[in-house]
């Protein structure tokens, strides 16, 4: 399955990563670790996890504007995201994101959420102005999907 997200952040070619995926907002400053780029918010389900080199999809970010900082210092540490990508677009992850060079995507349906499982390979392309994400392999590291109630 395809899904269509709108192009935030340009990239030339393909990219292709591992994802990391939530419905939760993200604060790049408090549920991040901008040492080591593991999640550390406590109300996350991707607690523990890190983002260095996945394709990091969340419902949107959340919390101050110093995030956009943190993400860019995330970038210059080789510890930033592959690509971003979320369902509602907001500045401070716009900003943190073409600062620190980071592909970024959104408007994801919610179907995306609803699909996709952190551990799956993913494809993302741009294709007529438009990103093209699919799934290419299953690794399957959640048993259950997303429901949307759990959108925080």
């Amino acid at each position: 399955m395809e899904f269509k997200a709108k192009v935030i952040q340009p990239w030339e070619g393909e990219i292709r990563g591992e994802l990391l995926i939530t419905g939760s907002k993200i604060s790049f400053l408090g549920d991040v670790d901008p040492s080591t780029g593991t999640v550390v918010g406590a109300d996350l389900d991707i607690k523990g996890q890190n983002i260095r080199g996945k394709i990091l999809i969340f419902s949107e970010g959340r919390g101050s504007t110093v995030g956009s900082n943190v993400l860019y210092s995330l970038s210059r540490s080789g510890l930033a995201p592959r690509l971003i990508g979320t369902r509602k677009a907001e500045p401070i992850t716009i900003s943190g994101a073409i600062f620190g060079n980071i592909p970024m995507i959104s408007m994801l349906s919610e179907d995306a959420f609803k699909e996709l499982r952190t551990g799956d390979i993913i494809r993302v392309r741009i294709e007529g102005g438009e990103a093209c994400l699919e799934k290419v392999e299953s690794r399957n590291y959640l048993k259950e999907p997303f429901e949307s109630n759990q959108v925080k």
